[in-house]
């Protein structure tokens, strides 16, 4: 699966579970190191402004998502587009619904000191 195909599949998950006010869905999700599991955040900015959470309607979302983004950082890892540095770990996405762009700011952990 390539990376557009991967940013396609989260954006269509996100605009089938968005709320019908939301002018923009905010994932926060954290990946664990061994990929078996990870924290989403589901949070929507509605007409006026306001940002508020919500929970998806399915279980589902939150496994489709998880499945993507596990796919998305093992293409950053096998296309070694990590600079020797350890992949991401976590994210935040942001998809604007009226223009239907979507967005993934990524976070690394430090490497420690040894």
């Amino acid at each position: 699966m390539s990376e557009d195909e991967i940013y396609r599949q989260i954006g269509q998950i996100l605009i089938d579970t968005a709320p019908d006010t939301a002018s923009a869905v905010i994932v926060e999700a954290e990946i664990s190191p061994e990929d078996d599991h990870c924290k989403l955040l589901f949070d929507y900015i509605d007409g006026n402004g306001e940002k508020d959470w919500f929970s998806p309607g399915s279980p589902e979302v939150d496994v489709g998502i998880h499945e993507n983004l596990i796919a998305l950082r093992n293409l950053y890892k096998a296309q070694n587009m990590t600079s020797g540095l350890p992949v991401w770990n976590s994210c935040v996405i942001t998809l604007d619904t009226v223009l239907g762009k979507l967005k993934i700011d990524f976070n690394y952990i430090a490497p420690e000191e040894g």
